[in-house]
């Protein structure tokens, strides 16, 4: 919250606190001064003490706080220190920040101040002071010196910070931006530091490991199990047909015997004398005539009363189909398992004359062959025996299937049917590699996250950050066995896919603010122009009516990289079969149009085309023109602060030019008229900390994105370093360090990792790399959580981090968002002795701070308390008994 928020729901506690026990957990100490009437102070799990804000100050207080705010052109620091001791021997200085000294002063020593106070206000400007001011011993202080006397291992205390800054400092890395910047070609820096970024984050993340390795190697593996198992094709081995083996031992076979001139007789003894090998014959008993009437006509055809002729047997065969169709599927009578033929036989034993029709049911393989190969050993042996006593039964006929070998030309149309299921199981593999290359675009530039503009602050060119994602992208291929012959056309298709469908997913990447719905939009949307629009012109090219129109379409299906790698890889398998099956025409080149060429041609303008089009829109994006949306900049008319006013005339006059930072008139204005930022003009010097203060939604965090360029301004300009912040945004990249309100980290870096990549982006030599990242861990006290990963820190230790990369390289212009929210007094005071201790060393660093503490700012308090603060507060400790 806010003070202003804050301080509602204060008032609304107390108002409320009647009859109730309220327990109250707090960062702010502030907070627990105003709300507590007893205050619990725990370290390490214990109680360090306990009571009232009045007796807390009176046993653990140090005394006084004396605060002088200096002119810095005039003020002499040993002139000032020795005034205050001629009154107050024992003043000790407690800090000496930017435009601010503090001393503390003993309890004891209260006599002294009225005379101290009157001579100073008589000697103020002599002694180069602005204003003045004291506080009794705050609660926030009180914590401090009660943790550090309850924990004297405790890094954090703040009395260890000057001899561990002393050890650093010594040999700190205090090159200046235009020295780190010529030291080595920043592109080439940029782009190796990008892909270790990559390569480091990549190898922890498991569940990118699953989609870019582990889901499509498995469906490439399958639609090449299928493709291999369709190119080995072996020729069929010797079968013998036998009934035994397919039907079992009682395969039902039902017969029927015409009646007439002897030929039931040879029917009889043929089908149960002489027929054996599995086949369980049944007499059938079709009524005389077959049909109704005399001259049944069936499919169209008209039959007489049945005689051997053609058109009796064909009748004949007619009702046997009709009797056995009803016998074998329990039409009218049981269902009868297992049938799988049928015989009508037919004779004349006058003229030595025997004929047969044999039904078979095609379901079983190779029934036709089998049955009339048992109907002829039944014939053989009816004769035989006939004929000799010798043992007939013995005479067997035995057949047996052997085709012939395979073709060419059959191997290939077989193959054939199988290579569109290959093609399409690599087509839906490679679905998922786009969805994991949005993905991480997505997550880097996501609010909570951004760590993409953190990196294009720090200095990072478009080109370099595309390219290296590029580069890295380009990797996650694993490219398909394939024949010789066309080995070369499927490298260059996948190769050319690549580089196609990486800008494609760039571009896509703008669409999104989520990386979860980026990923299954990705998926789902690669799956529909790839895998649907494949299997649909595949479809067309079936059909004569539809393959002109499919020819068109193709040019437009083709603008999608993953259709003209599906297409490509089935036209490619096409071709190979068209060039066996009409050898006498020649073989066609892979690479002709009439293959895959068009694919090729369209893969390689659209790697060119995407890639263009990725780096318009984040130009356009970073870069874009300011437009004049308040139409004159006109506001109601508001009183002004006259403080304000000045600064806003100085800027105006050009009396700020050589100032760090000079905002000139800029404005804000968001969609819909809502004005974030009104007319903002005021200079920073050189070295200077400026606290930026506001309310929620007063425009703070609106200012520091315009000032690091993630977002346009309305209206008016601002220069960093002499550089405007419009038309040199490059080179104002280069003078600034940022800490942003939310971290902008990589959960799978480490603490040190961090370091290392945002160090090599400002510049630094990769001999001192090492060197400067030690002594930013140190500096930050980082030193425990060097090779911890940024996602498992603690919110403190995180804000810690952003710090550490804000300030890293010695930036001329630090910007920190609410550095020190959701941390404890402790590590905000130690956190606000590193940001004083950057601000003075040298004065070469100008920060801006923006913060909802209101001790994070005091160097700006002490003016506002002397305008605008209402006096002092009383507070006294009441015996209600």
């Amino acid at each position: 919250m806010d003070p202003y928020s804050r301080r509602s729901t204060w008032e609304i506690l107390l108002n409320n606190r009647n009859n109730r026990v309220m327990v109250l957990t707090t960062h702010f100490m502030d907070e627990a001064d105003i709300l507590g009437d007893r205050i619990l102070s725990l370290a390490e799990g214990e109680m360090r003490c306990c009571g009232s804000s009045l007796f807390l100050k009176n046993r653990f207080g140090a005394g006084y706080n004396l605060t002088l705010v200096k002119d810095d052109a005039k003020c002499d620091d040993d002139a000032v220190a020795a005034f205050v001791q001629s009154y107050v021997p024992a003043a000790v200085l407690l800090s000496n920040v930017g435009s601010e000294i503090a001393f503390q002063l003993p309890l004891n020593s209260s006599s002294e101040f009225a005379t101290m106070f009157a001579e100073m206000d008589r000697r103020l400007k002599r002694l180069g002071l602005l204003s003045y001011g004291v506080s009794v011993t705050t609660l926030e202080e009180v914590f401090i010196k009660v943790a550090e006397m309850g924990d004297e291992n405790n890094q954090h205390t703040l009395g260890k910070y000057a001899a561990r800054m002393t050890a650093v400092g010594s040999d700190g890395f205090n090159q200046s931006c235009d020295e780190i910047i010529t030291t080595e070609s920043m592109f080439q820096r940029h782009l190796r530091a990008l892909l270790l970024k990559r390569y480091r984050y990549a190898k922890r993340d498991k569940k990118a490991i699953i989609y870019i390795a582990a889901l499509p190697v498995l469906l490439i593996a399958a639609g090449l199990g299928i493709l291999k198992g369709s190119m080995a094709i072996e020729d069929d081995p010797l079968k013998a047909l036998t009934a035994d083996e397919y039907f079992g031992n009682e395969t039902p076979t039902p017969y029927f015997c015409q009646t007439g001139a002897g030929a039931g007789e040879w029917c009889s003894d043929v089908m149960t004398s002489s027929f054996y090998s599995g086949a369980d014959v049944q007499p059938l008993s079709i009524p005389q005539p077959a049909f109704d009437s005399d001259s049944p006509t069936v499919f169209g055809v008209t039959y007489t009363d049945p005689a051997l002729n053609a058109s009796g047997n064909t009748g004949y065969m007619v009702a046997m189909g009709q009797e056995a169709f009803e016998r074998g599927y329990g039409k009218g009578a049981g269902l009868v398992e297992g049938q799988y033929g049928g015989y009508l036989v037919y004779g004349d034993s006058n003229q030595n004359l025997l004929g047969y029709n044999v039904f078979t049911n095609t379901t079983g393989s190779h029934s036709s062959a089998i049955f009339k190969a048992l109907m002829d050993q039944a014939v053989y042996r009816f004769f035989a025996a006939n004929n000799s006593t010798d043992s007939a039964s013995n005479v067997s006929l035995k057949v047996n299937n052997y085709p012939l070998p395979y073709t060419d030309a059959a191997e290939s149309v077989f193959s054939s049917s199988t290579s569109f299921v290959a093609a399409l199981f690599v087509c839906i593999a490679f679905t998922f590699l786009p969805a994991s290359i949005v993905v991480f675009l997505v997550k880097e530039k996501q609010n909570e996250h951004n760590s993409k503009h953190q990196q294009l602050v720090s200095g990072v060119s478009l080109p370099a950050f595309w390219l290296s994602n590029y580069i890295w992208d380009m990797t996650m291929y694993i490219f398909p066995l394939c024949s010789s012959e066309t080995f070369p056309a499927v490298i260059l298709l996948f190769v050319l896919f690549g580089l196609a469908i990486c800008p494609f997913m760039y571009c896509l990447s703008f669409l999104f603010k989520e990386h979860a719905s980026a990923q299954t939009f990705t998926i789902v949307l690669n799956f529909m122009i790839g895998v649907v629009l494949m299997i649909t012109s595949f479809i067309l090219d079936l059909f004569d009516s539809t393959s002109d129109v499919n020819s068109v379409l193709k040019f437009f299906y083709r603008f999608s990289p993953l259709f003209n790698l599906g297409n490509g890889l089935l036209s490619m398998v096409t071709n190979d079969v068209d060039s066996i099956q009409y050898s006498e025409d020649g073989t066609t080149s892979p690479f002709s149009t009439d293959v895959m060429g068009w694919e090729l041609l369209f893969l390689a303008f659209s790697a060119i085309g995407f890639s263009c089009l990725t780096l318009y829109l984040d130009y356009a994006k970073t870069f874009a023109k300011t437009k004049d949306h308040d139409h004159g900049n006109e506001d109601e008319h508001n009183e002004i602060d006259e403080d304000v006013q000045k600064e806003a005339d100085r800027v105006a006059a050009g009396d700020a030019d050589e100032d760090a930072v000079k905002l000139v008139g800029l404005r804000k204005i968001y969609p819909g008229g809502k004005v974030a930022v009104r007319n903002l003009s005021f200079g920073l010097k050189r070295g200077e900390c400026f606290g930026f203060l506001g309310i929620n939604g007063a425009g703070k965090t609106t200012t520091m994105k315009m000032l690091t360029g993630d977002v346009q301004p309305s209206h008016g300009t601002a220069t960093l370093g002499g550089f405007d912040i419009l038309s040199q945004q490059i080179e104002v990249r280069r003078q600034i360090g940022y800490c942003p309100q939310f971290d902008a980290l990589f959960d799978l870096l480490s603490v040190r990792e961090h370091l290392e990549l945002f160090g090599a982006i400002k510049g630094i030599p990769q001999a001192s790399l090492d060197r400067v990242v030690m002594e930013k861990i140190q500096q930050l006290n980082l030193g425990d959580f060097e090779h911890k990963l940024a996602g498992s820190l603690s919110g403190g230790n995180k804000r810690k981090l952003s710090v550490a990369i804000a300030m890293i390289g010695n930036p001329a212009i630090i910007f920190l968002d609410e550095p020190s929210t959701g941390m404890d007094p402790v590590s905000r005071r130690f956190m606000w002795d590193v940001i004083a201790d950057i601000s003075t060393r040298g004065k070469e660093s100008t920060i801006v701070l923006t913060t909802h503490s209101m001790e994070e700012c005091e160097a700006l308090v002490h003016h506002l308390k002397s305008r605008f603060g209402d006096g002092l507060v009383f507070d006294v400790k009441l015996d209600m008994r």
